[in-house]
């Protein structure tokens, strides 16, 4: 608990920034919907969550950032604790974890909530199935391979060089992941799939979004082309992410002795 607290504090500004940011969207979209304007709010709410989604980088890098920077910083002393290698990096990664899924998890609850105000229908179930799928097939991974990062650049200490050698280590493990995504896809078809949900989108919202005016139901429309959405992705980043840990812990060793 001590050193989830300690990370908590470390990275305070960061995680208060990014929950204030999002919670004042969520605050704008509510007041947007009440003053009775639902399609324009709808509208408003796609282009933000475009522009919010990728903000959520900030927390792997921040934390690529400061450990880099720590074997050289005045929390030096933490790589030499007698606390495991497993310990820190698990509270690094329980808090950027954690901020990053209050953060999604809001984005997700508020546009569910303004695609149900304007006519849109959906399975309950929906939102939940997008948030969890959200963290486990992406944002896990990425917030793993950041630490990866900052301790593999604490252990080494690279100069310009080995930097790009790091940079590039990091490409290899997006490729390697996007490969293993494809091999699971094609190989195992026995994993489980998410049925395709009942979305029913209202004549006068379809052409928001791009669509040809008229009532859809995205089940019924695309139930010859397949049957549900694969968990393959949701696989192979749990293993992703079990693999990057491993590795994580192993480098917090490397740095102890650098």
């Amino acid at each position: 608990m001590k050193l989830l607290a300690l990370e908590l504090r470390k990275h305070r500004l960061l995680i208060g920034g990014m929950l204030l940011v999002v919670f004042l969207w969520a605050a704008w979209m509510a007041r947007e919907l009440l003053a009775g304007e639902p399609l324009v709010t709808l509208a408003v709410n796609i282009g933000f969550v475009f522009a919010l989604v990728p903000v959520g980088l900030l927390v792997p890098l921040v934390l690529a950032r400061a450990l880099s920077g720590e074997a050289a910083g005045p929390l030096a002393f933490l790589l030499t604790s007698p606390r495991s290698g497993l310990a820190h990096v698990s509270a690094r990664f329980v808090v950027a974890l954690g901020t990053l899924a209050v953060y999604y998890a809001v984005l997700v609850g508020v546009s569910a909530w303004v695609a149900a105000s304007v006519g849109i229908g959906f399975d309950a179930w929906l939102p939940y199935a997008a948030w969890g799928y959200l963290m486990a097939a992406w944002v896990a991974p990425v917030v793993i391979l950041g630490i990866v990062y900052g301790l593999l650049v604490a252990a080494y200490r690279p100069g310009g060089a080995g930097q790009l050698v790091a940079v590039a280590a990091v490409f290899g493990v997006f490729k390697a992941w996007n490969w293993l995504g494809e091999q699971a896809a094609a190989r195992l078809s026995f994993l489980p799939q998410v049925p395709v949900p009942h979305l029913t989108i209202p004549r006068e919202v379809a052409p928001i979004l791009g669509m040809a005016p008229g009532e859809i139901d995205l089940q019924t429309s695309l139930q010859n082309v397949f049957s549900g959405v694969p968990t393959a992705p949701v696989f192979v980043g749990l293993a992703v992410t079990a693999a990057l840990l491993w590795v994580a812990v192993r480098l917090w060793e490397e740095v102890e002795w650098a």
